[in-house]
């Protein structure tokens, strides 16, 4: 009896293992071809542990990204969202941004993100100038000033952009640090960056040997990859509620209560935890800021700047916000100000979405390359001027 179930036993696994490789085999094909644009395959797994950040994007990972719109993806050699380039750098001036999912900009090739479109732009009148992408999928105020004290200043750039997400600094999660870093009271009372995800289990399972046979797994193996996708998506996703759609990100609002809980922190300064947190950030950026002689630019985005009902209550805020920055030493620009002088209010909505989802979710090509002519000019004109007092 033993005996026929251990052939019936190996007959299973060798069918399992050949369907494996035939499907493996599959996903190859149409990897490796114009196919990969149409045919089903599974998402590239891009990020790994970080004992800094929580999170990063890990060197040289490449494949399809198949969220929202499809892309080919391969992180850098540095373990950026950028082309490959060496760490040092020559005379030419280097500049870094640092921000959200927005920069990081996953929906486009690396040659059409804001980033690069900003390279480009820059160089031509400051031959061999560069600009690094250090955008991350969910960035929060603590993360973005861990990833400028790593990644950001092992880069040694003449000039950091930090494009700050202003609902961040509300977002209920503010200083959950089970993930990704987060600004945390301490116990002299004031708001420091905290890293309790270095002792959560998933954290540690990443960075032993067990989770680097994983990882070697995801970039091996196509299946490995489906398996992950489905493992994240959940087993009966098919089944499950359909999710909310996600808020129109070139829509607006513009009702009178628009505005009012960014001024409440910016003014007012509640919540007070908000304020003490928006206080750490400044905090942390300006002691950067001084200790490297490293301009840094604080870009605000989340203001809503196309509603001619809300200007007299948008200008106080926006006033206040550019007070609190350089009163810090910090340079300041106004986003979304920024972007509907450029494009006009009706044009702000096409510069989000894909085809039929056009003016929801992320930046499209469109909207790259506007973000990157406005990071470009910022760039240039912070490098004047320094350039200048010198």
């Amino acid at each position: 009896m033993w005996r026929r179930a251990f052939r019936t036993t190996s007959v299973l696994l060798a069918g399992v293992v050949a369907g494996t490789v035939v499907v493996e085999l599959g996903f190859r094909i149409v990897l490796a071809t114009p196919l990969r644009w149409a045919l089903p395959l599974p998402s590239v797994a891009l990020y790994g542990p970080d004992p800094a950040t929580g999170a990063r994007h890990r060197a040289g990972v490449s494949g399809m990204w198949l969220t929202e719109h499809r892309t080919f993806v391969k992180i850098s050699n540095l373990g950026l969202r950028d082309r490959d380039r060496e760490l040092a750098h020559g005379d030419a001036p280097r500049a870094v941004v640092i921000g959200d999912s927005f920069i990081e900009a996953l929906q486009v090739e690396q040659r059409d993100t804001a980033v690069a479109v900003a390279e480009r732009i820059l160089a031509r009148d400051i031959p061999g100038a560069e600009v690094v992408n250090l955008g991350l999928a969910g960035a929060r105020p603590a993360v973005e000033v861990a990833r400028l004290q790593s990644d950001g200043l092992s880069l040694t750039p003449n000039v950091a952009v930090i494009v700050l997400l202003v609902d961040q600094l509300l977002a209920p999660d503010r200083s959950d640090d089970h993930e990704f870093t987060a600004y945390r009271r301490g116990d002299d009372g004031e708001f420091h960056p905290s890293y309790g995800f270095r002792a959560s289990r998933g954290y540690r399972f990443r960075t032993s040997t067990g989770g680097r046979i994983f990882y070697g797994f995801l970039d091996h193996l196509q299946v490995m990859r489906a398996i992950n996708d489905r493992k994240n998506a959940g087993l009966l996703a098919e089944w499950s509620p359909e999710p909310p759609m996600r808020a129109q990100s070139g829509g607006f609002d513009c009702s009178p209560a628009v505005l009012d809980r960014q001024a409440a922190l910016w003014i007012d300064g509640e919540p007070a935890d908000a304020r003490a947190l928006l206080d750490a950030f400044i905090r942390d950026l300006a002691a950067i800021g001084r200790s490297k002689q490293l301009p840094i630019v604080i870009a605000t985005r989340g203001i809503e700047a196309r509603c001619p009902l809300l200007e007299a209550k948008r200008t106080v805020l926006i006033g206040a916000m550019r007070i609190a920055f350089e009163r810090a030493g910090l340079h300041y620009l106004d986003l979304d100000q920024r972007i509907v002088a450029q494009v006009g209010v009706g044009g702000v909505a096409p510069l989000y979405g894909f085809g039929a989802q056009l003016g929801l979710g992320h930046l499209n090509v469109e909207g790259n390359r506007v973000y990157g002519e406005i990071l470009a000019e910022t760039i240039g004109a912070v490098l004047q001027q320094h350039s200048t007092r010198r």
